[in-house]
């Protein structure tokens, strides 16, 4: 298989199609005294973030979570134990740990389909027992620690950078 089929879109800067977003966020910026940082944004499809990263969100969010243009504030520390968290679970999936407890949480969105395009999903794989879809989603289980790992190593990277700046949160929105 090619490995183009098997991707989650992640782009660092604002891309706005993909509809989910981590920025760094200051008090001038809260204020209005400043504007976002387009440049240093993290953006991920809303999908996979929805589906994948938003059950650390909830988890070490502070608070309840809201959807639909609302800015949703995370303190660095809180930000810092989401990340130690996706670690661990990058962990598990590297080291084939599938089964493992921790996974529980997220182990749901991993199916074949979250990770192939839907018109490449719809030709190849639809009609493939349940069997053989999860075996080649094992196969591809890569793919979504690459996904983690991209927004850990960003997200470590914007705490490392602003926080010296005054900044003390990152800033998860959504439109929709």
């Amino acid at each position: 298989m090619a490995d183009s089929e098997f991707k989650i879109r992640v782009k660092r800067g604002h891309l706005s199609k993909l509809r989910f977003w981590f920025d760094p966020m200051s008090q001038e910026i809260l204020d209005g005294d400043a504007d976002l940082i387009y440049p240093d944004e993290l953006s991920c499809d809303k999908l996979y973030a929805r589906d994948f990263v938003f059950p650390f969100i909830e988890r070490f969010f502070p608070g309840e979570f809201k959807f639909r243009n609302e800015l949703n504030l995370m303190p660095f520390e809180n930000v810092r134990e989401l990340v130690a968290e996706m670690r661990a679970c990058i962990d598990l999936l590297d080291s084939g740990d599938f089964d493992n407890p921790r996974l529980n949480p997220v182990r749901d969105a991993f199916t074949l389909d979250s990770l192939v395009p839907g018109d490449e999903y719809d030709d190849k794989y639809f009609d493939l027992s349940s069997i053989e879809k999860h075996k080649i989603m094992l196969e591809h289980l890569d793919v979504v620690s690459t996904f983690y790992t991209t927004i850990c190593d960003y997200l470590d990277e914007m705490i490392e950078k602003y926080e010296p700046q005054g900044f003390e949160y990152i800033a998860i929105s959504t439109p929709s």
